[in-house]
Order: C-alpha cells, then sequence, then structure tokens
C-alpha cells in the first residue's frame, strides 16, 4: 500500500510549521507514555531522550543523538495533554485530546528552514506510523547498525510526495542530515 502524505505546512511568525493530526487507539494516557518513556520512545522515536517532568527542565538525547543534537528544553508539559520541547533549533509541540475511539494526537514541528519540510514530514510519517505500531504491540524496526546511515523504508517515496505537496523543488531541499 502506498504513504500517502498527511502533513500540513504553514508559515507562523517568519517560522515554517508543519502539522500532523492522527488518531490513535489508545487512551491519552497510554500515548502520553509513549511519548514521554525512554525505553518506548526507542521503539518509534528519531533520537530518543530523558526529560525533567516539567516546563523549564531539561531533554537529554541518548547516544548518538547527543552530540548531534544537544540538550533540550521542555517548553510545555501538561501530562496526557500536552508536551513541547527543543529539537536541536526546532520545537517539537505534541498534544493530545481524548476520542471516543482513543485519542487524537497533534504534532507540529516549527522550524526556519523553510526547505526542510519535506524531509522532516516524510521522517515524521514515518515515526508516527511506528509509534501507532508500537501502542498496537507491533515489534520495533531493527536499528541501523553503529556508523552507518540508513534511509528507512518509503522515506524516498514520501519526501518526493511532500516536496510536491509543499511545492518544494528537489533542487531546493535540504537533504537529510548525516549523524
Amino acid at each position: 500500500m502506498p504513504l500517502t502524505p498527511d502533513a500540513t505546512m504553514y508559515d507562523e511568525d517568519e517560522h515554517t510549521v508543519i502539522r500532523f493530526e492522527r488518531l490513535l487507539r489508545h487512551p491519552p494516557e497510554r500515548v502520553w507514555s509513549a511519548l514521554t518513556t525512554v525505553d518506548e520512545l526507542a521503539a518509534w522515536h528519531p533520537s530518543p531522550f530523558e526529560l525533567e517532568p516539567r516546563a523549564g527542565g531539561a531533554v537529554r538525547y541518548q547516544p548518538p543523538f547527543d552530540h548531534a543534537i544537544g540538550d533540550g528544553t521542555v517548553t510545555a508539559y501538561e501530562p496526557d495533554r500536552l508536551l513541547a520541547y527543543t529539537w536541536g533549533e526546532d520545537e517539537l509541540r505534541w498534544e493530545l485530546r481524548p476520542h471516543a475511539e482513543g485519542t487524537v494526537l497533534v504534532l507540529t514541528q516549527t522550524f526556519d528552514d523553510h526547505y526542510k519540510a519535506a524531509r522532516d514530514a516524510a521522517g515524521w510519517h514515518l515515526c508516527l506510523d511506528a509509534l501507532s505500531g508500537a501502542l498496537d504491540g507491533a515489534g520495533a524496526a531493527a536499528p541501523a547498525p553503529t556508523g552507518e546511515r540508513a534511509i528507512p523504508a518509503g522515506w524516498l517515496e514520501l519526501n518526493d510526495a511532500y516536496q510536491e505537496r509543499f511545492g518544494i523543488a528537489p533542487d531546493e531541499a535540504t537533504p537529510p542530515p548525516e549523524l
């Protein structure tokens, strides 16, 4: 089954924002745990972390991402409802709303480099799919061996689709980061 882009992109206060909205068939407290527990993050998040559970708290990314990203800061912390933190120079914001069938998760990423919108949207798209699978009990994908950079299955197709959706020419797009 082909992957269909579902993120939107818009500008806000001279920044670019990508936004996802997904229905997860689990209660907010279960989704919150997957967003805040380092062992659960390792199953789906591109850069697992430990955090101090409060606004202003530290976010400590796990190796090898600690060197690539540096420490972050929690900018909002409301258990089972809202988590926001810095991710390098970007901000990630995870909002959870109860729904009759589980939880509506809204992820927004705010950043300055407009031309990386497609690559990051493709990455988060796959991560949110992995989050849904992890919540449903699916096994995590095996990580790439240390020192190797692997492009996840489906990322190239999604990157191209998001470039088209967002109107970003391939020769202008920011390439994937090196770890």
